[in-house]
């Protein structure tokens, strides 16, 4: 009997650890959360977000959120610069796309990475893969990467995609795979509501699986020049690519993609094409 008096006693004891310990980080969060709204945005980092057109048209009330957003990620967040120093132009830049993402959440909601890496051009990774049966070493140029909280970016990328305007985001793509990731698998689905699994998997199915077959026979169409043939890499991939296009080319997205607009708007809860345009 003692055994069993014992044993709860622990359990209880465990419990009430664990709910001190939840008590006192919410508690954090919010005395976080309060600094930070009594704030005021700095200047400086206004003028930088104002070199970025997203920035510039998005409307007062989807601002003030995104102003917290960003102080908050900057102060949340280990900044690791490899062959370079890190600037405040590169905390508030990469803040800013992360927090765009974020605006339809509350505001300690989907906040998962811990670690931002940064390097000054493309870096290269070893990456063993199979083909036919044999192990082959390749390196890879990339642009971006991440995984389990860490996200690893290429400034001289970030900086073309900024003055290009592009469609593209360095930084958009490699925090939609975080997000994907958030239940362990980087499968082109992230956490969804229980009854959205259905419909997201055939409207993505159809649209990749229908997509690949007309690049593997060699042939093009205006949906696959919108997403690239890097987005049918593999469902991950794709999911990235789409949410790159959702938020940096709404409109083209919408056209060609109605059904997925869709299901990325229910995700990410905001619709660019109304949500992003200031009437001011």
């Amino acid at each position: 009997m003692s055994y069993y008096l014992l044993l709860i006693q622990l359990v209880f004891s465990a419990l009430a650890l664990f709910l001190f310990w939840q008590s006192i980080s919410y508690f954090r969060r919010m005395w976080r959360y309060k600094k930070f709204s009594a704030m005021s945005f700095p200047k400086a980092y206004e003028n930088i977000l104002l070199e970025i057109n997203l920035y510039r048209t998005l409307p007062p009330t989807f601002k003030k959120k995104l102003h917290l957003l960003i102080l908050l990620f900057i102060d949340q967040k280990e900044f690791i610069g490899v062959k370079m120093s890190v600037t405040d132009e590169m905390k508030v830049i990469i803040a800013f796309y992360a927090s765009v993402m974020r605006l339809g959440f509350a505001l300690d909601e989907k906040d998962l990475s811990s670690t931002i890496i940064i390097y000054p051009e493309h870096f290269i990774v070893d990456e063993t893969i199979m083909d036919g049966g044999v192990h082959q070493d390749k390196k890879l140029f990339l642009q971006g990467q991440s995984a389990k909280g860490t996200v690893v970016l290429s400034w001289q990328d970030i900086q073309e995609d900024i003055e290009k305007q592009a469609k593209e985001s360095v930084i958009i793509h490699e925090f939609a795979h975080e997000l994907d990731f958030e239940d362990g698998y980087a499968d082109g689905t992230p956490v969804l509501e229980g009854s959205r699994y259905s419909r997201w998997s055939e409207v993505f199915s159809h649209v990749f699986d229908g997509l690949k077959n007309l690049a593997d026979e060699g042939k093009t169409s205006d949906r696959l020049s919108l997403l690239g043939h890097y987005a049918l890499t593999n469902e991950a991939e794709f999911f990235a690519v789409c949410s790159e296009r959702f938020f940096q080319a709404p409109r083209d997205f919408q056209e060609e993609f109605p059904h997925i607009y869709e299901e990325m708007m229910t995700f990410y809860r905001v619709n660019p094409l109304t949500d992003f345009i200031s009437s001011v």
